[in-house]
């Protein structure tokens, strides 16, 4: 991103400034580090993963056109994954100079397996607890010595991969090439699994732990390991959850010899449709249409009245559909909106929450939704414009309120906009790059059409290559190229390691039959009452999405919570967007929440109050999904069209403005507590479509509006205070 777009020319930057942003961007490196987990590799290493990530976009280009298995298909796709991700990634997450358990844990259990196997020894006789008891003395001899040689070397993030590093590549590359190569051969033993089937699948499986680990983190990774638990062990689950249990030979064969398991539905969305999709996003971001959106929300909203808050929403929203993860969306725009928020009067944790709020909107907004759009398609068996359509007010809903909120926000704390000086020239710049958002439309008009999604990102792809050629400045010379390449395969890996591992919740599923388990113990602590079993599923979905990525997230949902609504009596759609709302907002509430410890971090503010302050803007989305269940009509071409329908858009969307200013405590003046309660009541009988629910809030609310024209003054407890640059303030 130019220096120009970031904080105006340099020219125009004092030295403080100047020094100010760099503190500012190192900060955002250091951030980045410690949450991504990645090495901080030579040149040359990285060099090899940007050409690994590069041939791995080649392949997802050339598998739009070739007509793969699924089995081979998606082996690939994953081998790649691998590859990068464990040259990439730390294995101790750069936690310091402590070497890290796990990995060994896993070689132990890996060799112990394929020893006890090979000789057909009972995994846990006295011969293989013995030899289980020898492989671990051997691997924490071995943990000892790394951990010495580590701490010998003194580095705190490490540089270069480590031995057992090469050894749980070859696991993950032998393991997806025996899958590739021998696709054919394996789908006509019709069921038959060998040792050597079971012990280079439990060599796969382990890796596919460890690369999870490593990239996205335990919480996913213990997902997977207690669904392969419960498959192996049922018989010590009480009650609706019991079962006999199944041997390695029938988990591998059905979560790594056939396409219920690591190559399921999940790892397929990866491979055919998310990596299309990635791509383009790529390719619109070197064009240089990030810039041009910054520009033009800056120039746009900057001035106003919390301008930099205002112009945060507007742009983190735009760069986060292209990007497709509002955590990155955040490392990325967070740097350049903070400093502007903090300067003009925002408290540090307050100028993060909006970030985070805003970057997260951006997944629930079509037309791309993180990609899950086109997912939720394919999984409903609609078309996509009906999924766009249906997600369209619930998202504009989301964005009116948070944008409304700062507006409130803004006038009861003092914070001001940016001087017309500050506002580098935007109108000429916009309008000269306006071209830029076409691939956008390609993607959409081609989708449309009947194009199948990978089919409709690829010529979008192709679109934007040849518009960036149009002037110097944005053009894809060889090096942009390949960069382009590089980032979206480097991208797609820590979207393909979660797929993997959501394919074990996928083969528990249907190994087991887990999913009508889990609806059955909802349904008997709900006892029938459809509310109570709203809520269960609400929590659920904020508890599973957890520190997960938006695609595994919404296959995650799609897997567990969804069927729990649609069993009683939930519209499919409505379903759909209910659990992906409530998946996705686990990334800014308590306790994980890590797109807002990602904006906090880089505000330089505590955690608690960021997170306290993103949920409480985005309160509207706790709020909306509700009222969608209970009355479809919020959900656009899910009713027949009627002209009511524009008394609902309109007054639902008037409604979260006053639900915004209930959350922000101020409307015409600040307010009491009594007032807040009241027109709390009002806003959400109007996001209400029911008619006479409606009327009821929009009589309330003009009843209270006029009592603050009538009663003037300020509760005694708020003084507002001057404007203070929070620029200094290092939370």
């Amino acid at each position: 991103m130019s220096e120009d777009v970031k904080f105006g020319t340099t020219a125009e930057m004092t030295e403080e400034e100047k020094k100010a942003a760099q503190e500012i961007e190192e900060r955002a490196r250091e951030v980045e580090r410690a949450t991504s987990g990645k090495r901080d590799l030579s040149v040359i290493s990285l060099q090899i993963v940007a050409v690994i990530a590069a041939f791995y976009s080649v392949f997802q280009i050339f598998n739009v056109f070739a007509g793969f298995t699924a089995l081979r298909q998606r082996s690939i796709h994953l081998a790649f994954a691998m590859i990068i991700c464990i040259i990439k990634f730390s294995a101790n997450k750069n936690k310091g100079l402590k070497e890290p358990w796990l990995p060994y844990i896993f070689m132990a259990v890996g060799f112990w397996t394929a020893i006890t196997l090979s000789l057909t020894i009972g995994t846990f006789s006295a011969t293989g607890i013995i030899i289980l008891l020898v492989i671990m003395a051997a691997f924490y001899v071995s943990r000892r010595c790394t951990e010495k040689w580590r701490i010998k070397k003194g580095e705190n993030h490490e540089t270069g991969l480590i031995w057992y590093d090469y050894v749980f590549m070859a696991f993950a590359v032998i393991g997806c090439l025996y899958i590739a190569i021998g696709a054919d051969y394996i789908l006509s033993r019709a069921g038959i699994v060998y040792i050597r089937d079971q012990v280079i699948g439990f060599f796969l499986i382990l890796a596919v732990f460890e690369a999870t680990r490593r990239s996205i983190g335990h919480i996913l990774m213990f997902i997977g390991m207690a669904m392969l638990f419960y498959c192996g062990f049922g018989y010590f689950f009480p009650g609706i959850f019991w079962h006999p249990g199944f041997n390695v030979m029938m988990v591998i064969r059905h979560f790594v010899l056939t396409d219920s398991g690591i190559w399921s539905a999940p790892l397929g969305v990866s491979a055919s449709y998310i990596a299309g999709f990635l791509l383009l996003g790529a390719s619109l971001h070197a064009s240089g249409l990030a810039e041009v959106m910054l520009r033009a929300a800056r120039g746009i909203f900057g001035t106003m009245v919390g301008g930099p808050a205002k112009m945060t929403v507007i742009a983190s929203t735009m760069f986060s559909l292209i990007s497709g993860s509002s955590t990155s969306n955040v490392a990325t725009t967070g740097p350049v909106t903070i400093p502007l928020m903090k300067k003009t009067g925002v408290p540090g944790h307050l100028a993060a929450g909006v970030e985070a709020t805003a970057s997260l909107g951006g997944q629930i907004t079509p037309p791309v939704m993180g990609a899950v759009a086109f997912i939720m398609a394919e999984f409903l068996g609609v078309s996509y414009l009906e999924v766009c359509l249906a997600a369209a007010l619930p998202a504009l809903l989301y964005y009116t309120s948070v944008y409304s909120m700062i507006h409130f926000e803004s006038h009861r704390i003092g914070a001001i906009g940016l001087k017309k000086s500050e506002i580098p020239p935007w109108k000429h710049y916009t309008l000269s790059r306006i071209y830029l958002f076409a691939p956008v439309f390609i993607l959409v008009g081609f989708l449309i059409a009947g194009f199948t999604p990978p089919m409709a990102a690829f010529w979008a792809f192709i679109t934007c290559c040849i518009l960036a050629m149009f002037r110097k400045d944005t053009r894809l010379n060889p090096k942009k190229f390949f960069n382009v390449l590089s980032t979206a395969g480097q991208t797609l890996t820590v979207v393909a390691i979660p797929s993997a591992v959501a394919g074990f919740v996928v083969g528990t599923a249907t190994l087991t039959g887990l999913t009508p388990r889990v609806a059955a113990v909802v349904y008997v602590i709900a006892q029938d009452r459809f509310f109570l079993t709203l809520v269960i599923t609400q929590l659920m979905c904020l508890a599973i999405g957890m520190g997960v990525p938006t695609v595994a997230n919404y296959i995650l949902m799609y897997i567990i919570t969804i069927p729990i609504m649609i069993s009683v009596g939930v519209p499919p759609m409505a379903a759909h967007l209910f659990c992906f709302h409530f998946g996705l907002m686990s990334e800014i509430t308590p306790p994980v929440a890590i797109t807002s410890y990602t904006a906090s971090a880089i505000a330089g503010a505590k955690f608690w109050p960021t997170t306290f302050a993103a949920t409480r803007l985005a309160a509207v989305a706790y709020v909306v999904p509700y009222f969608f269940v209970f009355n479809i009509d919020l959900l656009l071409g899910q009713t027949p069209f009627r002209p009511w329908l524009f008394v609902v858009v309109l007054t639902a969307i008037f409604g979260t403005v006053v639900f915004a200013s209930v959350m922000a405590g101020y409307q015409k003046r600040k307010l009491f507590w009594w007032e807040r309660g009241v027109i709390c009541v009002a806003a959400l009988f109007l996001i209400n479509p029911v008619w006479y629910w409606t009327l009821m809030g929009t009589g309330l609310f003009g009843i209270m509006l006029a009592w603050q024209f009538i009663y003037k003054k300020e509760p005694k407890s708020y003084v507002k205070g001057p404007v203070v640059d929070y620029t200094k303030e290092t939370g």
